[in-house]
């Protein structure tokens, strides 16, 4: 019998710290072995001498990827090694030029380095803007379908169109040094580290290149880590070992809710098991703020969106669209949901990821770690960003004092009281 492949329903965002050595594709499927999501991608690829902050998303979480992709400034820390070119504008590449007499000065006597460094602080600063850079031929830039990289290793170099990118800060902040061997000769080097923000599409040694060529001398990039990515700091990051010890430990507090919108919107969440006449009060509200106010309306089913007797978890989506929710997400109640607390919830899904300018709920709304969170807190919190809280108060059942909720609706069908139940549902 053959092994079934496992698969685990998990939903999240992974902010790695991608170790030398590695390349993004190895940190993949290393999550993949120990994890097992549906699903998995990531929000920009390190090379693999490159370490730092590598983004990656499981589940559903891989829909925020194109938002991630496009915001958020990158920032780098990289080494300008001086007097040295290759065919990869890196250090990893194959040396096709030295500049022997600026590698001996530069180690050699302390004035001329000095020299040097204050000219790479002043014409660092000259990239600061938009500029034209020219992909490197080792990268995955595509020319004709073809990854410049395939070609290079060809042995032919292509003409490439430059592309607009854009430096916002660049600035100096130390020296390091190199050995290389060329020739059967130990040659040592210097570099300058620079840290840098840039936008997507960025390559950091060409900027390293192209800065040398602006001191008319040959220059590389040495080391390289991406300190921020998408919005994700290396401070927040963990290793490839550290995701395996806390596996060990069941812990899953590493993996963070992953909600990105690229709208600003109203929000509704809850169960909405059964979608009757008071859950339906509430989403018409939500429509209706939405389109006054030109945001997108979103519905966020808590728990695991079961079917039950009454509604299909298709019927309850089909529903739910039919009333004019814009998008309908779902707040699984897994080991990576459960355990965020109140306030996170409201600070970090809500008001951070999902962009909420308007939230609007029942009286009897609970949410966070063990549903500690309720409505006043919703509203004391939600004041403090400025976000618009409203309460939609519950429906009573025709004739009574009896709340309309979901365990009312379900009781009665199980009592066989289907015309109260339709009415209940608003059929």
């Amino acid at each position: 019998m053959k092994n079934q492949k496992i698969i685990n329903d998990i939903d999240g965002l992974i902010v790695v710290n991608k170790e030398k050595g590695y390349t993004s594709n190895d940190v993949i499927n290393v999550i993949k072995k120990f994890i097992h999501p549906k699903k998995i991608g990531h929000t920009g690829t390190l090379d693999p001498n490159a370490t730092g902050v590598l983004v990656t998303l499981l589940g559903d979480a891989t829909k925020s990827q194109e938002y991630l992709m496009k915001n958020g400034i990158k920032e780098y820390e990289a080494e300008l090694i001086l007097g040295i070119a290759t065919d990869s504008e890196d250090i990893t590449g194959n040396i096709i030029d030295l500049n022997e007499n600026v590698i001996h000065s530069v180690i050699c006597d302390a004035e001329e380095f000095d020299r040097l460094y204050n000219k790479v602080i002043d014409i660092s600063k000259s990239f600061i803007g938009e500029y034209d850079q020219v992909p490197p031929m080792y990268s995955a830039k595509k020319v004709d379908g073809k990854k410049l990289v395939d070609i290079a290793r060809k042995g032919r170099e292509i003409e490439r169109q430059p592309s607009k990118v854009i430096i916002y800060d660049i600035s100096i902040t130390g020296i390091a040094t190199y050995n290389i061997e060329k020739d059967g000769e130990n040659i040592p080097l210097k570099a300058i580290k620079i840290k840098v923000s840039c936008s997507k599409g960025t390559y950091i040694r060409t900027l390293c290149k192209d800065i040398g060529a602006k001191l008319n001398l040959n220059s590389c990039m040495g080391n390289l880590k991406r300190l921020k990515n998408s919005g994700f700091d290396i401070k927040d990051s963990v290793t490839i070992g550290d995701i395996k010890n806390k596996l060990e430990d069941n812990d899953y507090s590493f993996i963070k809710p992953c909600y990105y919108m690229d709208r600003d919107s109203v929000v509704t969440f809850g169960k909405f098991e059964t979608l009757h006449l008071g859950h339906k009060a509430i989403i018409s509200e939500t429509v209706a703020y939405a389109k006054s106010n030109n945001l997108q309306s979103i519905a966020m089913i808590v728990g695991d969106n079961k079917d039950c007797n009454i509604l299909t978890k298709e019927q309850r989506v089909s529903r739910l669209k039919a009333l004019g929710i814009d998008k309908i997400l779902y707040y699984k109640l897994n080991d990576v949901n459960r355990f965020v607390t109140p306030i996170s919830f409201i600070n970090d899904i809500l008001y951070n990821e999902m962009r909420a300018k308007a939230i609007i709920v029942g009286t009897d709304c609970r949410f966070g770690y063990k549903g500690a969170g309720d409505v006043e807190l919703l509203k004391n919190e939600c004041e403090k960003l400025g976000i618009k809280v409203k309460i939609i108060d519950k429906l009573k059942v025709e004739g009574t004092d009896i709340d309309i909720s979901s365990t009312y609706v379900k009781e009665q069908y199980d009592k066989g009281n289907i015309t109260l139940v339709d009415k209940l549902l608003g059929k």
